[in-house]
């Protein structure tokens, strides 16, 4: 319960800080994405508030894997690629008491998207870290 309230709490943090930056007080999301080449970003997400629960983090339940066949859909281009070969990355929210944080895996070839990936997701800044280290998203 009382995990619930401080996320509830948390939300509209998130969306008074999302209203000055984004000028809409939306719920940040979480979720899975890929990078076009031409830097669109093509994501599938889930509300923070929707999010479950996976150990400390809160995260969507897809996978790319499992959203492969949709993101062909929206790209035709893509058809001649598994899913793994499009840089693609997962945004998630680390519950912490006072640290508390969205990170977004990712390759290091994708740094220069950054603030396209913040707003698709609608992240706060001060909230989001970027990591580059997991091999799990290197192509």
């Amino acid at each position: 319960m009382l995990e619930e309230i401080s996320l509830r709490n948390r939300i509209a943090e998130f969306q008074d800080l999302n209203r000055r930056a984004w000028g809409v007080a939306a719920i940040p999301r979480v979720g899975i994405f890929w990078v076009g080449s031409d830097g669109t970003v093509h994501a599938e997400s889930t509300s923070l508030r929707d999010a479950v629960d996976y150990g400390d983090f809160k995260t969507h339940d897809g996978a790319h894997y499992e959203a492969w066949s949709r993101a062909i859909g929206r790209n035709p281009s893509w058809q001649a690629y598994e899913y793994e070969e499009v840089p693609r990355g997962r945004v998630v929210y680390r519950r912490h008491p006072k640290r508390p944080r969205f990170i977004v895996y990712m390759p290091e070839q994708l740094s220069p998207h950054c603030s396209k990936i913040e707003e698709e997701f609608k992240l706060p800044s001060k909230f989001t870290r970027f990591d580059f280290s997991d091999e799990h998203y290197s192509i």
